[in-house]
């Protein structure tokens, strides 16, 4: 029995090699993003963890001052630091110019910015979705993002969490090492 055992453990790890091997592929991002009522500074680095899924780790922060958002909703989204899982739509890509197509959801602790309180900020948990376009030629293209954003902060006037949404769309140069 245990010379059974040894045979199969030294045959398992040439069964676990026989996969494709992928290249590694890490893409560096920095660029800019908008949202009602502030802009963003934008960079992050996205990871191939399969040929499918990629997960992007990144952070906005918004240098100028926050506008009133405009609309019922008194809230501006102003800096964030977030996790996005994405999942890569499938097509070929033969030629030396690339293009991608991820689609993201992820989580993040953001900043929101308060209107009617004088833009007091306040740090909560936010979910996020939305997707990526990417064209790239040889190491070098660019990015085009679009996310929504869902977080509960709480007014300081009512005294109650209400449910906010804020749409994001940036763009932003990429680098893949």
């Amino acid at each position: 029995m245990l010379r059974a055992m040894l045979f199969a453990g030294l045959l398992l790890p040439g069964l676990a090699n026989a996969g494709l091997k992928r290249q590694a592929q890490n893409r560096l991002h920095v660029g800019t993003a908008w949202t009602p009522g502030s802009t963003h500074a934008v960079v992050g680095l996205d990871s191939r963890m399969s040929q499918s899924i990629f997960v992007d780790v990144g952070a906005f922060m918004s240098p100028t001052e926050p506008e009133k958002p405009g609309g019922t909703n008194a809230w501006t989204l102003r800096h964030g630091i977030y996790v996005d899982p994405g999942f890569r739509v499938p097509h070929r890509n033969k030629s030396e110019f690339k293009w991608d197509i991820i689609l993201r959801g992820g989580f993040a602790p953001v900043w929101m910015a308060d209107s009617e309180a004088q833009f007091k900020l306040q740090i909560m948990p936010a979910l996020n979705g939305g997707g990526d376009l990417m064209f790239r030629y040889k190491d070098w293209g660019i990015r085009f993002e679009a996310r929504m954003w869902y977080m509960k902060p709480i007014s300081e006037y009512q005294k109650i969490a209400i449910s906010t949404t804020k749409p994001q769309i940036g763009t932003s140069l990429l680098y893949q090492f």
